[in-house]
């Protein structure tokens, strides 16, 4: 009995230092949500005043604005050394860095989604010097690579997540072949990266070829834009293979995307249809010169 005693003595200690380590780790998770949200709404406010001093420095506003679309990115050795080179969608780190560079050195300011949307509504000025930077798909390269390259010009840009890929644990980086970033993972990279919708599972074709996006019934894709939606917390989204329709966008309207952009080229300006936005493929075929010239609204 007296041994019971001890045990049942010993047993509520432990309880009770367990209920603290969890009560302790309560009050820690949420200092440390509180000081998240503190520091997303303070650096709101810093991207406000730089927006603010952008414009002060820019000699005229923008009229038209590019969207650039990238995909996935490897060092130019492992391109070559796992035959990547015929891939179009593969961009070398390397010839990114010296776009990034340009950018940089030339007084660029990269717009998010949201104020993107500020400007087609007429809501906020952007400087002339302006471009929208995003990724297709979600591969992990975007963080591994291009993460690191635009946080040091302090760059923003938004990757389209494909939600099924990015919807699991974070898989090694292997250059022969291609990872995803785990949705798990990208807390990261929220200083650089926002994350919008690029469907869950409908980026693919069906066995006569047409575009799941498209071929699929009302309510699959429905069920997909909101799973994608909630997953990724979106409210923007990407065309897979750039491929809509009226019901496409009928059933993002319905689901609560404000934008959409296809893949076809052109200057995102205020007067387009905001679930038709134009974006231009960056590709191992755009030689800098070409670069530069779409940044700069010369692009034919």
């Amino acid at each position: 009995m007296k041994k019971f005693g001890i045990v049942l003595l010993i047993m509520i200690v432990l309880l009770g230092q367990a209920s603290t380590v969890a009560y302790g780790e309560n009050v820690s998770a949420n200092i440390m949500d509180e000081k998240y949200e503190l520091l997303k709404e303070e650096n709101l406010r810093l991207r406000d005043e730089i927006l603010k001093l952008r414009n002060q420095l820019s000699e005229k506003e923008a009229e038209k604005i590019p969207v650039l679309m990238y995909h996935h990115l490897l060092k130019q050795e492992d391109i070559e050394k796992y035959n990547w080179s015929k891939n179009s969608s593969v961009l070398s780190v390397e010839t990114f860095e010296k776009q990034m560079d340009y950018l940089y050195e030339n007084g660029f300011y990269t717009a998010t989604l949201d104020e993107l949307q500020s400007f087609i509504d007429g809501e906020i000025i952007l400087p002339e010097k302006s471009v929208v930077i995003t990724f297709d798909d979600g591969y992990y390269s975007n963080a591994l690579y291009a993460y690191p390259i635009m946080k040091k010009y302090n760059f923003r840009g938004t990757i389209f997540m494909l939600g099924y890929r990015v919807d699991n644990i974070q898989a090694l980086f292997d250059p022969s072949d291609t990872q995803s970033l785990s949705v798990n993972e990208t807390y990261k990279y929220e200083d650089v990266f926002d994350y919008e919708s690029h469907t869950y599972e409908l980026h693919d074709e069906d066995e006569n070829g047409e575009k799941l996006i498209i071929s699929s019934d009302k309510e699959t894709i429905i069920n997909d834009l909101i799973k994608s939606k909630e997953l990724l917390n979106a409210k923007y989204f990407a065309y897979p293979y750039g491929a809509y329709d009226e019901n496409t966008i009928e059933y993002l309207k319905q689901t609560g995307y404000e934008m959409a952009f296809t893949i076809e080229p052109g200057y995102v300006t205020k007067d387009l249809d905001k679930y038709e936005l134009t974006r231009f493929s960056i590709s191992p075929n755009t030689p800098l010169s070409r670069f530069k010239r779409i940044v700069n609204g010369i692009y034919e």
